[in-house]
């Protein structure tokens, strides 16, 4: 496999608290990528050859959401559950902005509690990446 066919996606791991509860960021896509359909994960999208991942998820998160947000950390690189997709999950911070949708790209999003993401139908890779590196003593 060549390395110019991956594709590299970054997220950002968003959350805040509300009456003592996390809540996390997650999107649904608009477009059609078959079982994962309508399948919640966290925001951002594709990163542009010779771009950083810190200053794609900016960039994305801005489009997508119009949000202003700052890249703490990375927390983990994973593959996707696209062929030829490598994740890079990042935790990040809401500067400013208010939540606003892209409606050409997102179908919605929301604010998720722990409990709310045992009810949703999250991308494998999402799920995967939640047990291991948020919750991972609760899986």
């Amino acid at each position: 496999m060549e390395r110019k066919n991956i594709k590299n996606v970054v997220v950002a791991l968003l959350s805040r608290t509300v009456d003592g509860v996390t809540e996390y960021l997650l999107v649904k896509s608009k477009k059609d990528f078959g079982e994962f359909t309508g399948c919640w994960y966290p925001p951002g999208g594709h990163i542009e050859e010779g771009e950083e991942e810190a200053t794609a998820l900016i960039r994305e998160i801005s489009e997508e959401l119009n949000l202003e947000i700052k890249p703490i950390k990375k927390i983990a690189t994973t593959p996707g559950d696209v062929e030829n997709q490598i994740t890079h999950w990042w935790e990040g911070e809401i500067l400013s902005g208010e939540l606003t949708i892209n409606q050409e790209e997102i179908a919605e999003a929301g604010w998720f509690s722990k409990d709310d993401l045992t009810s949703i139908k999250l991308w494998p890779a999402t799920q995967m990446f939640l047990e291991k590196f948020i919750f991972p003593h609760e899986a």
